[in-house]
């Protein structure tokens, strides 16, 4: 299997040396690109890659200098936290050969106030908003004292705008509304999922450890309660909603599993909070629900038709392998092999379609986030790519 993920990983770097690009930003843009290229110079050494990634961060830089607007804001997805996470990654990594301090420096205030200003708009999105500067945060904070200092007060921020609600919590998320009404999103790309998990990698190093203990265990306890009654033999699959309104009026619950939202989602979420807080109650919880996750594999149970990351084969591979580290069932290693073949599979119907012509930038819906994944499956360097998008 993986000479024939080779083979299409060989495809697809193809299709990403001939692209060319205006947009700088992370998840669909130069940011993304020099992100995947950093990974794939880990594996390879190719000399020629290294100077392509310099050549695309002076573009940036040069961007930036010239104020061409091709980062707008401060989101992880667009903007300039999406620019700070993939600069500092590669400043750890050792690939960058100057010092990234001083150019973070500035960037770091401008993130903060923004997140302020994101917080009072209720906007606590991971790829939209205020948590996408927090999960920045927690990886530049071991190189910058201020940005620890930032991030406390931040959290702090978040935490106390929770919503609490029949003994739990939840958050709001002004990106995301139904006929004007709040709703509450359950996934990792824009709900509470990835919120928690988010709170979760910044507990260890915060001074809040209480404050943030207490938000994670209420928003489980909001999660579990809304936990939904499945049924194989009626195609009912999903043990938790998408998303709700408010006043739990009206409840959405596609078989979706994918990265974005789904079941995986909530599994990961108490695997990491059960291990951290030593909560057994949780890790056989989550076991149970994840092992019976592994059994949906056609399209009625995962709603699965692409190869993509965001909700197609890819994300689902590289997140079997996710809870494969975690937790070392046997059954989320076979899971990933599953997904796997079923990325290459699909890969071959849609590359010879175009499928992804003009997007293949595009981290989440392109080639390249399908890319990053196949090159995890046939490196023998542990890559931590997935670490930005929480996996």
């Amino acid at each position: 299997m993986q000479q024939i993920a080779q083979k299409h990983l060989n495809k697809l770097n193809l299709l990403l040396e001939n692209y060319r690009t205006t947009n700088d930003t992370f998840l669909k843009g130069k940011l993304g690109l020099i992100y995947y290229y950093s990974h794939l110079y880990k594996v390879t050494e190719a000399p020629a890659l290294k100077c392509k990634t310099e050549d695309l961060i002076g573009e940036v830089f040069a961007n930036i200098n010239a104020g061409v607007p091709a980062l707008m804001g401060a989101s992880l997805s667009s903007g300039a936290a999406g620019f700070g996470y993939a600069l500092n990654a590669m400043s750890l990594q050792g690939f960058l050969q100057f010092e990234v301090n001083d150019e973070l420096e500035s960037l770091d205030e401008f993130l903060y106030r923004s997140a302020l200003d994101l917080i009072a708009a209720d906007n606590f999105d991971f790829l939209h908003g205020a948590l996408g500067v927090v999960h920045y945060f927690t990886e530049r904070m071991h190189t910058s004292p201020q940005v620890a200092v930032y991030l406390d007060n931040l959290i702090e921020k978040i935490c106390l705008n929770a919503v609490e609600e029949d003994g739990g919590y939840w958050f709001k998320n002004s990106q995301i509304k139904i006929d004007g009404e709040d709703v509450i999103s359950f996934g990792l790309s824009h709900g509470q999922c990835g919120i928690l998990l988010i709170l979760l990698n910044a507990y260890a190093h915060s001074v809040h450890k209480e404050l943030i203990r207490k938000i994670i265990t209420g928003g489980i306890h909001f999660i579990l309660k809304h936990k939904i009654d499945i049924d194989f033999s009626l195609n009912e699959y999903s043990f938790f909603p998408f998303i709700m309104k408010s006043d739990a009026r009206e409840i959405s619950a596609p078989n979706r599993m994918g990265w974005c939202y789904g079941d995986l989602n909530e599994v990961l979420l108490l695997y990491r909070a059960g291990k951290l807080f030593n909560d057994d109650n949780l890790l056989m919880l989550a076991d149970l629900i994840g092992v019976q996750s592994m059994m949906r594999t056609d399209e009625n149970a995962t709603m699965v038709i692409s190869s993509g990351f965001c909700h197609g084969a890819a994300g689902l591979a590289q997140f079997c392998k996710t809870l494969y580290d975690e937790r070392g069932l046997d059954q989320y290693r076979k899971g990933y092999e599953y997904w796997i073949e079923r990325t290459i599979i699909l890969l071959e119907e849609e590359l010879p379609q175009h499928i992804y012509a003009g997007k293949e930038g595009d981290v989440l819906e392109g080639a390249i986030g399908v890319a990053f994944t196949l090159l995890s499956y046939v490196s023998e360097h542990e890559l931590n790519w997935s670490k930005a998008f929480l996996l």
